[in-house]
Parts: structure tokens; sequence; C-alpha cells
């Protein structure tokens, strides 16, 4: 059976690669689809790496540690209306018969739909393996490379990921702030 794994590997860490073990060890999966949501959204505190760059950072997770025969790895663009999300999925992907995700919006939608197997994926060291706690370490200076496979880390750093992040950080910091005072 094909499997669904959305996510927005934003960037791509540790918990991810557990994320992708534990679907390819269920007994009934044999083939995963890994789905980077929010593909077009890029140079922001919550989507920092373009599409691209994620794809690129993806690949080489499935390349180190999985067989890639298994894979197939796609970018998607938010189409902002929910009602309508899970069915443009459904036709920008290969055939699938099952999604992981623990998203409650995205396990919602699906099941909604009506005709798709939703399953949660078990969080490992979910406050390290958090792609918004990284993204704050890095925008604040602090320890983040553990959190991150080996592999990324040239790549973050090809891309200036780093820089990318603590400038972006100030200007959402300072929007943040603004917003609020309104």
């Amino acid at each position: 059976m094909k499997a669904l794994y959305l996510g927005r590997f934003n960037p791509p860490h540790k918990g991810h690669i557990h994320a992708i073990e534990y679907i390819l060890n269920q007994p009934d999966i044999d083939e995963i689809i890994i789905l980077i949501g929010s593909g077009e959204k890029a140079y922001s505190l919550k989507n920092p790496f373009t599409g691209g760059e994620r794809l690129e950072m993806v690949t080489a997770i499935v390349r180190k540690n999985f067989n890639i025969k298994q894979f197939y790895i796609s970018a998607i663009p938010d189409i902002n209306r929910n009602t309508i999300w899970p069915a443009n999925v459904i036709d920008l992907v290969p055939s699938f018969e099952v999604i992981f995700t623990n998203n409650p919006l995205v396990q919602q939608l699906f099941v909604d739909l009506g005709n798709k197997e939703v399953r949660e994926i078990p969080l490992v060291k979910r406050e390290q393996y958090s792609g918004k706690e990284i993204r704050e370490s890095m925008a604040k200076g602090e320890n983040w490379e553990s959190s991150i496979p080996e592999e990324i880390l040239p790549l973050i750093k090809k891309c200036k990921g780093l820089e990318r992040i603590q400038a972006v950080g100030k200007t959402d910091e300072i929007e943040e702030i603004e917003h609020n005072k309104v």
C-alpha cells in the first residue's frame, strides 16, 4: 500500500527521519509519497526555505537513510481553501491509500473527504524535533545543529539559511510587535 506523508519540512529535522521510519515499518506500507506543503512560501520565519531548497534537503535525507526506490517526493503550493485542498492534493500526487499526519486540520479534511485512511505518527522528542523550535533557535543564535540530520547542514550553509532566518526573524518580530499594537 502507498502512503502519503505531508509536512512543511522547514527545515527537515531528525523527527522527520523517525516519522519516515515509522511509516515504512508499518506492515501494510511498501511505498511512501513525501509531500512538501506550502511549497511556494519562503523567506519568512515560519517558512524560511524555498520549496526547491526543502525538496533538495528531503531528497538528501532519503538518499542517505532509505531505499530511494520506495519514494516519491514532491512539493505543493497552498491554495488557501480548506474545503477543496484535499482534492487538490489527490489531484497533484501519485495515488495513495493512507495519509500520515499529526495536523488536526489535515486529519479532519481527509476524514471529511471520506476516501482515505488517516493515521497519526508517534512524535519523538517533540520539544527538540520541532521546526518552529529549530527556527527560533537559529534566529536567536542558539544550538540547533543537533536536531538536524548531518546531510542537511551543508545544504543550509549553501543557501545561507542561518543568515536568512536571522534576518527574517528580525523582520517578522518587528511585524508581530507592530501587529499587536493595532
